[in-house]
C-alpha cells in the first residue's frame, strides 16, 4: 500500500538546505547571499535569494528590450537570426548545463546569464562603440567641447547600472540583487580598468580590484557567453550565405567535429543536417573541454590555496589544447562574417541612427521620455530645481 502524500510547499529555508546537501563543496550556497544586498528587504517565504535575482530581472523592462536588439544580423532579413534576447537564452541554457555538471548553483548561474546584456546597445557591439567614442571625447558631436570626456560607455558596467539604479519597480532604486549576481554581470566579459571613469558606479561588494570573478557560477557565465557567441556567429553566417562550409572545414575544431560525429558525407546529401549536427557538436566539444578542465583546475587551486571558495583566478576556461582552436574559430568568424560589407552596412546605419539619436536627446532632452527626464534633470520631472528644456539645451 502506497503511503499517503504529503502536501507541502517547501521554504526558502528548506530550499537553502537542499542546496546545502547536494551542491559541489566550491559552488556558491544561497543562504547569506541576501544580506549582500544595497537595500534592506524582508526575505521570501519560498524563493532563495538568487531565485528572487533571477525573476527580478525576467520581469524587468530591460530584460523585454533586448528582443529588438540585434546580435550581429538585422532581423529585419530573417526570423531565424539571432537577436540580444536569444543569445541570452542561449548563454543561460548552456551555463546551466555546466553548472548542472559541476553540481554548482543553476539559480545563481542563471540570473547572471539573464542579466549579463542588459545595458547593451542596439546594433550590437558597434553600438558600444559608437557610445563609447561618443562619452570618452573620440567623437565630438555639435554642441560638444572638443576632446570632452564623460567616461565612456562599456556594456558590462552599464549592465549593473540598469540593475543598480535605472530599473523601477520598487520602493529603491534599480533591482536590489545579490552582490554574486551585480559582480557576475559586470565580469562576464574585460572589466578594462583605467579605461573608463564612472564616478557614479557602485564598486560595493564586486571585488573590482580582482579581474576573475569570485564565484565559480560566474566564470561559467562568462566563458558560456563566448561558446554560444562563437556557435550561433558561425551558424547565422553560414545560413545567411556569407561563408562557404567548404571554407569552415578547413578550421581545426571543426576538422576534430567532423571525426568525431563522422558527418562529413552529409554535406552534400543533406546540408542543412550537416549544418545542424556541426554547430551542436561544437558546443557539445567546448562545453565539454571547459568542464573537464575545469576539475582538474580545482584541484590545483584547492592544492595550492587551501581553499574552495573566494577564487581570485580564472579557473573556468580553456585547455591549452582547445584554446588556440577555438581563437581560430572567432579570429575566422569576425573575418568573413562579423567584417563583410554586408554586415558593415547595416553597422553603417547603426552608427548614424545611434549618433543621432544622441546628439538629438543631447540638445532637446524634452523629448526623452517622462521617466527618463525624471532621472537625469536636476529634482525630476516637474520637481523643485529642474531646469527648462531651454536651459539644457547645447
Amino acid at each position: 500500500m502506497l503511503d499517503k502524500p504529503r502536501f507541502t510547499m517547501r521554504s526558502r529555508v528548506e530550499l537553502e538546505s537542499i542546496e546545502e546537501k547536494t551542491l559541489a563543496p566550491y559552488a556558491s550556497l544561497s543562504r547569506g547571499a541576501h544580506a549582500t544586498r544595497r537595500h534592506e528587504e524582508p526575505e521570501h517565504p519560498y524563493r532563495t535569494a538568487f531565485q528572487r535575482d533571477r525573476d527580478r530581472i525576467i520581469h524587468s523592462r530591460a530584460f523585454r528590450r533586448l528582443k529588438h536588439k540585434r546580435q550581429v544580423f538585422l532581423t529585419t532579413e530573417s526570423d531565424h537570426y539571432r537577436t540580444r534576447i536569444t543569445h541570452t537564452l542561449e548563454v543561460s541554457q548552456l551555463s546551466r548545463t555546466m553548472a548542472r555538471a559541476l553540481g554548482l548553483n543553476e539559480d545563481l548561474v542563471e540570473a547572471i546569464a539573464l542579466g549579463h546584456d542588459l545595458g547593451h546597445t542596439p546594433f550590437g557591439h558597434l553600438g558600444e562603440v559608437v557610445l563609447n567614442e561618443i562619452m570618452s571625447g573620440k567623437t565630438t558631436l555639435p554642441g560638444q567641447t572638443p576632446g570632452q570626456r564623460l567616461g565612456g560607455f562599456k556594456h558590462n558596467y552599464q549592465s549593473v547600472r540598469v540593475v543598480d539604479e535605472l530599473e523601477m519597480k520598487y520602493a529603491f532604486k534599480g533591482l536590489n540583487l545579490t552582490a554574486a549576481v551585480r559582480e557576475g554581470i559586470l565580469k562576464h566579459t574585460r572589466l578594462r580598468r583605467g579605461e573608463f571613469d564612472f564616478p557614479d558606479f557602485q564598486y560595493q561588494g564586486l571585488n573590482f580590484e580582482c579581474d576573475a570573478a569570485s564565484t565559480l557560477e560566474a566564470q561559467v557565465v562568462a566563458v558560456c557567453d563566448e561558446i554560444a557567441q562563437r556557435t550561433h556567429d558561425l551558424e547565422d553566417g553560414i545560413r545567411a550565405g556569407l561563408v562557404d562550409v567548404k571554407e569552415v572545414r578547413e578550421l581545426r575544431i571543426v576538422q576534430r567535429v567532423e571525426k568525431s560525429l563522422g558527418i562529413a558525407g552529409l554535406l552534400e546529401s543533406d546540408k542543412g543536417l550537416y549544418r545542424s549536427l556541426l554547430i551542436r557538436g561544437l558546443i557539445n566539444a567546448l562545453v565539454d573541454d571547459v568542464a573537464g578542465t575545469t576539475l582538474e583546475n580545482l584541484s590545483r587551486f584547492a592544492a595550492r590555496k587551501k581553499r574552495l571558495s573566494d577564487f581570485d583566478e580564472e579557473i573556468v576556461r580553456f585547455s591549452r589544447e582547445m584554446d588556440p582552436l577555438q581563437k581560430e574559430l572567432n579570429k575566422f568568424i569576425y573575418k568573413r562574417i562579423i567584417d563583410l560589407s554586408h554586415v558593415q552596412w547595416s553597422d553603417d546605419l547603426g552608427r548614424k541612427l545611434i549618433s543621432r539619436l544622441f546628439l538629438t536627446y543631447f540638445r532637446f532632452p524634452e523629448m526623452l521620455p517622462d521617466y527618463v527626464r525624471a532621472r537625469v534633470l536636476p529634482g525630476g520631472a516637474g520637481g523643485p530645481g529642474q531646469k527648462s528644456p531651454s536651459e539644457m539645451k547645447t
